[in-house]
């Protein structure tokens, strides 16, 4: 059911090459998913390196500019929690998502539930003055999301929506959760 033609893409004059990388892990079954998980995110997650020539010295530069930054305290994250966004809305609000990216009894370790204090990872952009958790397409605030209630034959429900709480800024990740939030700081 295809076209019947071969797959042959040019680009000036020339066919194109894809190229990829493939990575063999050998490991026991109980540790497997440590490996490929944290693999994956190191290998998809590298830091991209720019460059560019400026036209002043280095001494000008390093006292105009921000030579290092993080908004994330180092070594603050629990190795089975991923900062996927961190987003500036505005002066004083940011849009934060956080994901558990381990399955349910995949690891010994890292698939238990994971807690994380927002206020001491985020403490160079300030004080946590509020935090409103969002849908996961921050378009709606948690507490105001009304979804359909589906019922069997027997009149018992399916799904029912548990709406996590906040102990102050500690949060609780269950293995591969995602949770969103705008965080408007003081």
């Amino acid at each position: 059911m295809g076209v019947g033609e071969p797959l042959n893409e040019t680009a000036y004059n020339q066919g194109l090459v894809v190229r990829g990388k493939h990575y063999l892990f050998l490991e026991r079954p109980r540790s497997s998913a440590f490996y490929h998980r944290v693999q994956s995110q190191e290998l998809y997650m590298q830091p991209l390196a720019t460059y560019s020539s400026v036209k002043t010295s280095y001494s000008n530069y390093s006292n105009s500019y921000y030579q290092t930054w993080s908004a994330v305290k180092n070594t603050s994250l629990p190795l089975n929690v991923h900062l996927l966004t961190f987003d500036q809305l505005n002066e004083k609000e940011y849009l934060i998502r956080i994901e558990h990216y381990f399955e349910l009894n995949e690891d010994d370790i890292y698939s238990r539930t994971a807690k994380i204090d927002l206020q001491d990872i985020f403490q160079s952009i300030g004080q946590i003055k509020e935090m409103v958790e969002l849908t996961l397409s921050a378009n709606l605030e948690l507490s105001r999301m009304q979804r359909l209630n589906w019922f069997t034959d027997n009149n018992e429900q399916l799904i029912e929506l548990h709406i996590p709480s906040n102990d102050d800024d500690v949060l609780t990740l269950n293995p591969m959760q995602i949770r969103t939030f705008r965080v408007t700081i003081a």
